[in-house]
């Protein structure tokens, strides 16, 4: 009777172990893996195509008033679709990744402007990723208050020549569905562009 229990234990300890090494074996590889943000397809913020804005006089009064009353209640929300590629090697190409949470912040010249959390989950896998994601968007605050600027500026960025558009990075830190359940990564990582 003893060694029934033993085998039954070995079995279970070879089974979690099997388990785990599966669990590291795929954190391993989404956290080397090559990120690069191949192209922004669309980005809508509280219904404004901002794809489609080049400088602050191509918003109306509406879209502006728009913007406006949700930044200064804090309820700016975005809609984006990107086209992600995720390079993890040749070993790892027949791997997926379910991300349950986002965490995502925009820096603009080494200093971040917002952040925001996508709560839906996104299924990443080796080579190009095309995802939508919705999210609230969370601006940097000055002296107690959020920099309309700021929202101006980053409203424009996507349109402007290369050479005029300070340097801008992209930050995620995923939390990554696993066998043993959701693990968020330790550090933000950069989107190349």
């Amino acid at each position: 009777m003893m060694l029934k229990y033993k085998n039954i234990a070995f079995l279970l300890a070879l089974l979690v172990l099997s388990v785990s090494c599966s669990t590291k074996n795929d954190l391993e590889a989404f956290k080397n893996a090559a990120y690069h943000l191949e192209r922004i397809e669309a980005v809508r913020v509280n219904g404004i195509d901002l794809m489609a804005k080049k400088s602050p006089e191509d918003f109306s009064f509406s879209e502006a008033a728009t913007l406006f009353s949700a930044f200064s209640q804090n309820t700016l929300k975005t809609t984006s679709t990107l086209a992600l590629h995720v390079d993890l090697g040749e070993e790892n190409q027949d791997r997926t990744m379910t991300i349950t949470q986002l965490k995502w912040q925009l820096l603009v010249d080494d200093q971040q402007a917002a952040s925001g959390i996508v709560q839906e989950p996104v299924e990443l896998k080796n080579g190009l990723n095309t995802i939508s994601v919705s999210s609230p968007v969370t601006f940097v605050e000055e002296n107690g208050r959020a920099d309309l600027n700021k929202l101006l500026q980053l409203a424009t960025l996507l349109n402007q020549e290369e050479g005029k558009r300070p340097n801008v990075t992209l930050q995620i830190k995923p939390t990554i569905q696993t066998s043993v359940g959701p693990f968020e990564l330790p550090a933000f990582i950069n989107l190349k562009p």
